[in-house]
């Protein structure tokens, strides 16, 4: 079962050796900048079949959290909001 679009992405997520990052909270895919920090820069086509990866949900997510009165380093932010529960239940 393939949990991305392609193989190589699989394996390249799975092998955590390349620049390729994956955000469950988000569903967003993205090349990670080496600056110090946890930057990356977002991406829409997978860098290996090529094909469209889904839409990221970052702005959906903000403005739960905003809906909800919460900022988000907020303590009180729910357990599913804090991973990819909350969209994966919502589907």
């Amino acid at each position: 079962m393939s949990d991305h679009c392609c193989q190589m992405m699989n394996a390249n997520l799975a092998g955590g050796e390349t620049a390729i990052e994956y955000i469950p909270k988000f569903r967003e895919y993205g090349i990670a900048v080496f600056d110090g920090g946890s930057s990356y820069i977002v991406i829409a086509h997978c860098p290996w079949c090529g094909v469209l990866l889904p839409e990221s949900l970052r702005e959906h997510w903000f403005s739960l959290l905003e809906d909800r009165g919460l900022e988000p380093d907020d303590q009180d932010i729910p357990e599913a909001l804090r991973s990819d529960a909350w969209w994966k239940e919502a589907i």
